[in-house]
């Protein structure tokens, strides 16, 4: 009787299972142009490929370079010293300040990011205790700083650096890890104030596609992704009920704004469509986010733009999706 009873919990157990995939069923970025106290909207569904489509891509793809950059300048980093690199992930969302410094220069300031990686050590010390130890390495608050020339957009790599408050912690499967060499401390100084040229390239890349593709690098129209974002012929209705050509403004003057606004550009991650674990069924079928944010402000005009997606999705039963070779009933 005994096993009968476990053997019924098991089954019903897994009858309950109910893991969900969600399948997007359409894709929408919406752009929100603000200024005066009054907005004006469009949207752009994926499936017409877009200039919407173009700028979401390139925003959604700077955070994973600067990952990518973090990871194989480090990891080469991590392997000169003799240790493995097990990987890095990069976390937060970012927000740029631009700001107008000197005639025709610009300084860029990154922050809202944290970095962690994980390196292993093993080998033999005094020639007959074998160890093996797993360090972490930790950047929280990263701060990345540049600039740039309005005029053409160059970025002097001397002109780039990278703070952050660094934490290392090493993990040994002995009472070793106090005469090991820690990594952490390795990286240290490169990161606090003393930045080499290989992770200052790395970062200068990142911060590079932010002001390019924004505000210097022209599509095949000859338009930047602020132009893409406001497209000539947007106009907001005021609440005096005056019209404001924003569109036009904005294509008119796109010189004279890299060179005298004040710029703030959040990053967002935008719709991320994730799996439902566990019993029950998915109580909703859309997800959505913000993209890119920018607030603009110059002598002659203040005003704001947002890139926003909404994916529809349907969902489709899985019984585990961490186990895909688990079988049970479909609730």
């Amino acid at each position: 009787m005994r096993t009968f009873i476990v053997l019924t919990s098991l089954l019903a157990a897994g009858a309950a299972q109910a893991d969900w995939k969600p399948r997007i069923t359409s894709d929408t970025y919406i752009a929100t142009v603000s200024i005066g106290g009054a907005s004006q909207s469009y949207s752009e569904n994926q499936n017409a490929n877009g200039p919407l489509l173009g700028v979401a891509a390139q925003m959604l793809a700077i955070q994973p370079a600067l990952g990518r950059n973090l990871n194989d300048v480090l990891g080469r980093k991590v392997s000169e010293n003799g240790a493995t690199f097990l990987g890095g992930t990069l976390s937060g969302d970012p927000t740029i300040a631009l700001r107008p410094a000197a005639s025709g220069i610009t300084t860029m300031a990154l922050s809202g990011l944290s970095y962690q990686m994980r390196n292993k050590y093993s080998g033999t010390q005094w020639g007959v205790i074998n160890y093996s130890c797993v360090n972490t390495l930790t950047l929280n608050n990263i701060a990345i700083t540049a600039q740039y020339g309005t005029a053409n957009g160059a970025m002097p790599p001397e002109n780039v650096g990278l703070t952050a408050n660094v934490d290392s912690a090493t993990d040994c499967d002995s009472n070793l890890s106090w005469i090991l060499p820690v990594i952490g401390n390795l990286i240290v100084k490169d990161v606090q104030g003393e930045i080499n040229s290989e992770i200052r390239e790395g970062v200068k890349a990142a911060l590079a596609q932010v002001k390019d593709q924004l505000f210097f690098q022209r599509d095949a129209n000859w338009l930047t992704g602020l132009n893409r974002l406001i497209p000539r012929g947007t106009a907001v209705t005021l609440p005096d009920g005056s019209t404001f050509p924003i569109g036009n403004y904005v294509q008119d003057n796109l010189q004279y704004l890299l060179s005298n606004s004040q710029m703030t550009v959040r990053l967002g991650r935008g719709a991320q469509t994730r799996p439902h674990y566990g019993n029950g069924s998915p109580m909703h079928n859309s997800f959505s986010g913000d993209i890119v944010a920018i607030d603009i402000s110059s002598p002659g005009a203040t005003f704001s733009v947002k890139l926003h997606e909404i994916a529809q999705v349907t969902w489709k039963w899985q019984c585990s999706i961490n186990n895909p070779n688990r079988i049970c009933q479909e609730p």
